[in-house]
């Protein structure tokens, strides 16, 4: 009896995180080499995720629900100004470096081929709506809400990508005064 649609990748992808850990495989690792340290067929892996994008982008996917679980835990209570330090704190901690490598590389790819990464550029706005209830907690009003979830979303992505690409004490300081900045319009919408 053949197995539930999905159970087969739904499998595959936990195999993905026992071999490989939270991060998933390096995007470095052709789909040959995934497959020989999973024990399966390369065929397996392409039937089920399509292409090596495809299977980075599922790990990723799945990545990220496991991380916005953990943070809408942690964040459930925090405000917004802390809970952007806690996302900060989460994503800027070397054991996540080689997820944040992949999440750059898929994005980069989405803005080529949006429709083929629709999941992934749809699964983005997660973190904005943590942020955006964080907000409305705070007593912001929902227009407010979304535009400042946005800002700090965005600015949150880009000092991360700006970390990559020169990772000093810099951008952790450039982090920080960012975050304590969002603090500083208060009377302007802001949540408080």
């Amino acid at each position: 009896m053949r197995s539930p649609v999905g159970e087969g990748k739904k499998r595959l992808l936990e195999a993905l995180f026992d071999e490989f850990g939270e991060n998933g495989p390096s995007p470095n690792l052709s789909m040959r080499q995934v497959a020989e340290r999973l024990g399966v067929h390369h065929t397996l892996l392409t039937y089920h995720f399509g292409s090596r994008p495809g299977l980075l982008r599922s790990v990723l996917l799945e990545a990220r629900r496991r991380d916005n679980v953990v943070i809408a835990a942690t964040g459930g209570e925090l405000g917004f100004v802390a809970l952007c330090r806690a996302i900060w704190d989460f994503y800027s901690d070397p054991a996540h470096e080689d997820r944040i490598h992949a999440f750059f590389h898929l994005v980069g790819l989405a803005v080529y081929e949006r429709d083929a990464f629709q999941e992934l550029v749809v699964d983005i706005d997660d973190l904005a709506r943590l942020l955006e209830a964080a907000a409305l907690r705070d007593g912001a009003t929902e227009a407010d809400a979304r535009q400042w979830s946005i800002i700090a979303t965005a600015g949150l992505r880009g000092l991360l990508l700006q970390r990559m690409l020169t990772p000093t004490a810099e951008v952790d300081a450039a982090a920080e005064r960012f975050i304590t900045s969002l603090a500083a319009f208060e009377g302007e919408g802001r949540p408080v």
